[in-house]
């Protein structure tokens, strides 16, 4: 089945914000609907007539708080990566590109983001446009902006961005279904993320993340480019099972990518783990080091500030890497993690 879930977009990247902050979110609507409809007229030009007669088609569902604390990605990797890293996902993937390649060839050639990375997004995300998400857009932000005040700040402008998209790029706001989380369309971006970063590549006046392979193509290549692609730079590398971390490295927490350093320098201090890395892979290129659980048990992998970038789209690093093995299912040598 999809995971509508896995596009939590930069939620670690947003600061915590307060709205009754201790309160659990337990199903409970915290947050009344003229509350909220006040808060929204405040933070934006809408106004509480418009925001009435809106929010008045929204229902508050308790089932959405609950899936907001069980996401695929706190998995480990040994149970998340077979979840993509199938025969059904390479063979879609290399009809989806050969179907669009001549769209594919001008927005690599624009945008400079390999398409392979952006069909491996978009793999995960909606199995190439076919599971877009079923549930409500407006339910699940009414919910989350009302009933999970850890975030409630955060999905209240979701709330609000989603409203404004609606009215500039003629979403259907009443029928619009996406991801529990608000995320919607071929590309699941998250409302203010679609805001900011998707592009009208067909040029025929709104931008649309459901049927347009130019938008949807084109607004992923974009968030790659807006967040620091580097076009032709590699993104992640198992390093051996016996690998031995220097003394300098044995201090960093390998769960979080705090820690960055020129290539060369890893390689005098750790070559023999090193010595075999592909060509691609530049002494002068920022690197560092995280741990995972693969079928290997503990593993860890070298990694480019490209895998970075992709944890911009989904901040998680079994995210990241399963689009990097995705990605070499079309394009070996150039993204191969072994």
């Amino acid at each position: 089945s999809r995971h509508c879930w896995t596009l939590l977009v930069v939620f670690s990247l947003t600061p915590e914000t307060s709205l009754a902050a201790p309160m659990p979110a337990d199903g409970t609507q915290y947050v009344s609907r003229d509350t909220l409809i006040s808060q929204l007229a405040s933070e934006t030009n809408l106004q509480p007539k418009l925001l009435q007669s809106i929010l008045a088609k929204a229902s508050f569902k308790p089932a959405i708080i609950k899936r907001m604390t069980t996401a695929w990605e706190s998995q480990p990797y040994v149970k998340y990566r077979p979840l993509f890293m199938k025969k059904s996902m390479a063979e879609k993937g290399a009809s989806f590109l050969a179907t669009h390649h001549t769209v594919f060839d001008n927005i690599e050639q624009k945008y400079h983001v390999e398409r392979e990375v952006i069909a491996a997004i978009l793999g995960i995300e909606t199995r190439f446009g076919e599971r877009q998400g079923k549930r409500p857009i407006l339910d699940s932000l009414y919910t989350l902006s009302t009933g999970y005040p850890r975030r409630a700040d955060f999905f209240r402008r979701q709330l609000a961005a989603i409203i404004q998209v609606s009215r500039q790029d003629q979403l259907q706001l009443d029928t619009l279904k996406g991801s529990y989380a608000g995320a919607f369309g071929a590309i699941q971006f998250i409302p203010t993320s679609f805001r900011d970063y998707a592009v009208d590549e067909d040029q025929n006046g709104r931008r649309d993340p459901f049927n347009s392979p130019e938008d949807i193509i084109g607004s992923v290549a974009n968030y790659f480019q807006k967040h620091g692609w580097q076009y032709g730079k590699p993104i992640a590398h198992w390093l051996p099972i016996n690998t031995t971390l220097s003394t300098t490295w044995e201090r960093y927490d390998h769960g979080k990518l705090q820690h960055w350093v020129p290539l060369a320098e890893l390689r005098r201090n750790m070559s023999a783990s090193l010595k075999n890395l592909p060509a691609q892979w530049r002494n002068e290129d920022l690197v560092s080091i995280i741990s995972m659980k693969t079928a290997k048990g503990k593993q860890l992998a070298l990694v480019q500030k490209n895998f970075q970038v992709i944890m911009r789209y989904n901040p998680s690093f079994n995210y990241a890497m399963a689009v990097t093995e995705i990605a070499a299912m079309w394009e070996r040598e150039k993204f191969s993690v072994e």
